[in-house]
């Protein structure tokens, strides 16, 4: 394998995206009401958004030279490598969850306060991490999913209890 840029630009966008989600998970799990935690969850949301933007305009030019075709035959190369299925339509998948982040992204720097992901927001992104981990990446980024699991669970357990407390 040859390391180039566009090798390196393709893993280092993806990984700030999935650090700034993990983060933002990580704040609204702390329950700590922090002067500046709305500023802090909305910035780096909108930085992982913007990460996850690059990397997909990375990866296009970079891994596939700008041919969506090309990227539908390595997305289905490496989903039926991983769960022998091919699923080469799930780059509209990925091209969906981009867009959604980005507006939901700028739907935070609008609203007056910043909402809790709630469970199902907080399991699509797990959902589209954890496949981007196991399917593209080598099998040692397998292991990045285990804090993301972690925090999930964490943030699942203290929304729930705070619902039933608030009862």
């Amino acid at each position: 394998m040859i390391v180039t840029l566009g090798f390196w630009l393709i893993r280092l966008t993806i990984w700030l995206a999935v650090a700034a989600w993990l983060f933002r998970v990580l704040v609204e799990a702390s329950g700590r009401s922090l002067a500046a935690r709305d500023r802090v969850i909305r910035w780096s949301w909108l930085i992982g958004a913007l990460a996850c933007v690059t990397h997909v305009v990375v990866a296009m030019g970079f891994g596939h030279c700008w041919s969506l075709e090309n990227a539908m035959r390595y997305t289905a190369m490496e989903t039926r490598r991983v769960f022998d299925v091919e699923l080469p339509w799930s780059v509209f998948v990925n091209f969906a969850f981009v867009a959604f982040w980005l507006f939901d992204a700028a739907r935070e720097f609008r609203s007056w306060e910043v909402r809790s992901l709630g469970t199902l927001r907080h399991g699509i992104w797990l959902v589209m991490m954890l496949n981007g981990t196991v399917v593209f990446g080598p099998r040692y980024w397998t292991w990045i999913a285990v804090p993301c699991v972690v925090a999930f669970v964490i943030v699942t357990l203290r929304s729930r209890s705070r619902a039933e407390a608030d009862r």
